[in-house]
């Protein structure tokens, strides 16, 4: 009878030892977009700390395509045992499943949300030679070259094809429609706009920081509601004439559905040692990124419903301008 007792009692206590060993072998971050995008960028400057913070060598996978959602697809088919996550956008994570039918992603219910990594605004970008200097040059440039305009972005669903969207929405009367051009990832959209393949593009700034550092691309405008302090002499959208433009991206990171709170709990721990690590917070802030204060699980789940709704709303209100 003792025996049997035992033996009954074993798979209750192997999960609790599985727990307290994590992690035993290499964490990977997996991240939906090709090397050198902001997602990449913020998970490799990252991923030094975090890997002090648990003790176990961290690798940053890619895994590009389908606009971020193949990541996801895959992140959240794995088991939950916390050796895999994901750093997600809401372009891939929100916006994909709201204008594409095809794909099959629910961010509140395939996931479990661990940390909210942190915030940037997007900037307006177009090639140093570019005529427009400003955003009503921009404008001007637009009217002046109706039907062979273009602008880029990095997926139907994007939040810079989003953020275009509404840009174009709000322009003044007179501009005429904009053919919208869809590359890979964010470096091969910015790469695009440099050589004028497309005329302009929103980015997310922690992409395109490098490039307006080095002179290769020319800001206009950025999206969020007051100024990057990495830009402090390039105007908000509302300050060129567009009030309430208001739209930043955010990265977060998720594990697969079902993952032990122990386990969510050890990420939390670690996304906050790292996001209050100085040096690390000093590189982050330096590529664009604006690191969030350390959240937890619950934090980041609520952040995600919030953010879900908030995207739903923009998403229907644009239509069908951001299914092309």
């Amino acid at each position: 009878m003792l025996k049997r007792r035992l033996l009954l009692s074993l798979p209750a206590l192997l999960p609790t030892a599985a727990l307290a060993a994590f992690p035993d072998r290499v964490v990977t971050i997996v991240n939906g977009f090709a090397a050198g995008g902001s997602s990449d960028i913020a998970a490799r400057i990252a991923a030094p700390r975090i890997s002090q913070a648990l003790g176990q060598t961290v690798v940053v996978e890619n895994r590009p395509g389908a606009g971020g959602t193949l990541a996801l697809n895959y992140i959240k088919r794995l088991a939950p045992d916390g050796h895999t996550v994901v750093i997600a956008d809401p372009s891939s994570l929100v916006i994909a499943p709201l204008v594409n039918p095809n794909v099959a992603i629910n961010p509140l219910e395939d996931f479990t949300p661990l940390s909210i990594w942190g915030t940037t605004p997007m900037v307006l970008v177009v090639a140093p030679d570019h005529p427009a200097r400003d955003v009503a040059g921009l404008l001007a440039w637009l009217r002046a070259n109706p039907g062979r305009a273009s602008y880029a972005s990095s997926g139907i669903g994007s939040t810079p094809q989003l953020a275009t969207e509404l840009f174009l929405q709000k322009a003044p009367a007179g501009v005429p429609p904009v053919t919208h051009v869809t590359y890979r990832g964010g470096s091969q959209m910015l790469e695009a706009v440099m050589k004028q393949e497309t005329g302009f593009g929103f980015s997310v700034l922690s992409s395109a920081a490098g490039h307006l550092r080095g002179g290769t691309l020319r800001a206009l405008a950025v999206s969020g509601p007051r100024r990057a302090a990495s830009l402090p002499g390039v105007p908000t959208m509302a300050e060129a004439g567009f009030p309430d433009f208001d739209l930043i991206t955010w990265y977060m990171l998720l594990g697969p559905p079902g993952m032990a709170p122990e386990l969510q709990q050890a990420w939390s721990r670690a996304m906050a040692n790292t996001l209050k690590d100085a040096p690390t917070a000093a590189r982050l802030t330096e590529s664009g990124l604006d690191p969030a204060e350390p959240s937890s699980p619950a934090d980041a789940a609520a952040y995600l419903r919030a953010e879900s709704a908030r995207y739903a709303a923009i998403v229907a209100a644009a239509g069908d301008r951001l299914r092309s």
